[in-house]
């Protein structure tokens, strides 16, 4: 059967170690139920990245892995002055350091809610001093708990959980040290090294992803690709042997017809006028689209590595290639097709796509969603200003109460649209009354008032952890789901999107919710 997955969500909210403890029952340990059906297949970008391999192999070039990451340095040696433009679309690292961690009397009490015979002090204060020095890994931190303190996993898990916060509030401390944002930022380190050891000519290769923080990710741009590069450090090579050899590469890769430009703008650390671009015909629209982009490194960016001799460096982008060969026009559908190739859904799935986002996950916030409700529509022609309680009981040793509330004059307790239903018909999701319930269409059985009762109860449950004993909510006019507690899955999303249907919840709600700690 399938899991539960919204009782389990909610149950590991109230008591995570016990739900995670319990779930191992949900999952069958033994007996034959499965065999691997034949359903492999290879991804297209891979696909390339084998055959591209073999083939530049063939030409000449012998293949490397290069460093993922660049120190910041390494950018202005071979950037110069435009060094501080180029940091701009580069991911920088960092690391959360590790706290120093007081062992209170405070924590020993409380470490002994949890595990009553606890004494072995000194061990536990040298197992956070090895954790600060880094002698012990993170991934090993509740395993070192279980065989030096003898602890139980859950009481572990339990006590470096609730009784140490220091770990859980940790802010990341920025490095120098970044993502390579393309792989010209490796191959002067790399050349300056190998230069001393290798004769020339240096013929490599790698195909490896690169990084970049672009201000959007849409069809032509990701964070990380890959890219085809090569570089050529010879005594003796022209401009145009490199451009001949870039048009032989691309044949070898599938374009037989190949052009290059020379740029107008060139990179700083490419020699000036020596950067080119290199286009092939896409078959469908017969458009001239970028593949790669080449040139010599100059010789200034050049000598902070102590090179001495021309070098020819290309990248080709991987993705924007198997994009030409396949005639898809958006590299998202190539490289996530489950996030982002065509589907369809029907009403019925798209309406299994709706729930509300915050729901109540003890028995006593279900039980105050449930009176708002009643309470609510009990009284929802009563005339304004007017005060309901719709709840009144003991949470924590506190009484509250729960009022539904409308002040303006002369109106009723709920707005005309605060009993809608939620529905999908012919893929739109609509917010309807009673009245306007369509003959066709699928009843998600969610209404307006349920989404934000279930949101007040819930609201109500995490303030008392925040010990916070007042909170007044009020929805007005709806314009969006989400004013109604209402959640849509992303892909239902994308796909309404793409369809040009629509989502129109808007209505005029005018509920007002509060609750309070009676003195």
């Amino acid at each position: 059967m399938p899991f539960n997955f919204e009782k389990i969500k909610r149950e590991s909210m109230v008591n995570y170690e016990k739900v995670w403890l319990d779930s191992k029952n949900l999952l069958k340990l033994k007996g034959k139920y499965f065999n691997l059906e034949k359903k492999g297949k290879s991804h297209i970008v891979n696909d390339f990245i084998s055959d591209a391999r073999v083939k530049m192999i063939s030409l000449g070039f012998e293949e490397l892995i290069l460093p993922m990451f660049v120190e910041e340095e390494e950018i202005y040696k071979q950037y110069g002055p435009e060094a501080a433009l180029i940091l701009d679309r580069l991911f920088y690292l960092a690391g959360l350091p590790r706290p120093d961690i007081g062992i209170s009397k405070e924590k020993i009490k409380k470490i002994r809610d949890v595990v009553p015979n606890f004494n072995d002090i000194d061990s536990l204060k040298q197992i956070f001093r090895d954790y600060k020095k880094g002698k012990i890994e993170a991934d090993d931190f509740i395993e070192i708990f279980i065989n030096k303190l003898n602890f139980k996993e859950n009481e572990a898990s339990e006590i470096i959980d609730k009784i140490f916060p220091e770990l859980k509030q940790l802010k990341p401390k920025p490095t120098k040290t970044t993502l390579r944002s393309h792989t010209t930022a490796l191959w002067f380190k790399v050349l300056g090294n190998l230069i001393r050891k290798k004769r020339l000519p240096l013929q490599y290769f790698t195909i490896a992803p690169k990084f970049r923080r672009e201000q959007k990710i849409d069809a032509t741009h990701l964070y990380c690709s890959n890219t085809l590069s090569i570089v050529i450090m010879a005594e003796e090579i022209s401009l145009e042997d490199c451009q001949r050899i870039a048009s032989e590469i691309c044949e070898e890769i599938g374009f037989k017809n190949s052009r290059t430009e020379i740029k107008k703008a060139t990179s700083k650390y490419y020699a000036p006028q020596t950067e080119f671009e290199i286009f092939v015909e896409h078959p469908k629209t017969k458009e001239w689209i970028e593949i790669g982009d080449g040139g010599f490194y100059s010789p200034v960016s050049l000598s902070q590595y102590m090179i001495e001799y021309p070098v020819f460096n290309i990248g080709f982008g991987v993705e924007r290639i198997c994009m030409i060969k396949t005639e898809i026009e958006d590299i998202r559908k190539i490289v996530y097709p489950y996030f982002f190739e065509d589907i369809s859904f029907s009403d019925d799935q798209i309406s299994k796509g709706i729930k509300y986002k915050k729901i109540p996950f003890t028995e006593k916030g279900i039980e105050i969603k449930n009176a708002i409700i009643k309470a609510a529509i009990n009284h929802k022609d009563d005339s304004a200003p007017v005060e309901i309680k719709a709840w009144e009981g003991i949470i924590r040793d506190r009484t509250i109460e729960v009022i539904i509330w409308e002040k303006d004059k002369g109106v009723k307790l709920l707005g005309p649209a605060c009993l809608n239903k939620i529905w999908v018909k012919e893929g739109n999701i609509l917010g309807l009354s009673q009245e306007e319930s369509p003959a066709e269409g699928i009843d998600t059985g969610m209404t307006y008032l349920e989404g934000i009762a279930s949101e007040m109860a819930y609201n109500i449950e995490i303030l008392f952890d925040q010990n916070k004993y007042n909170y007044e909510h009020r929805v007005k006019m709806c314009y969006r789901a989400s004013e109604i507690n209402i959640e849509i899955d992303e892909i239902i999303l994308e796909f309404i999107h793409s369809k040009q249907k629509k989502i129109d919840v808007r209505g005029p709600v005018f509920i007002g919710l509060s609750f309070k700690v009676k003195e």
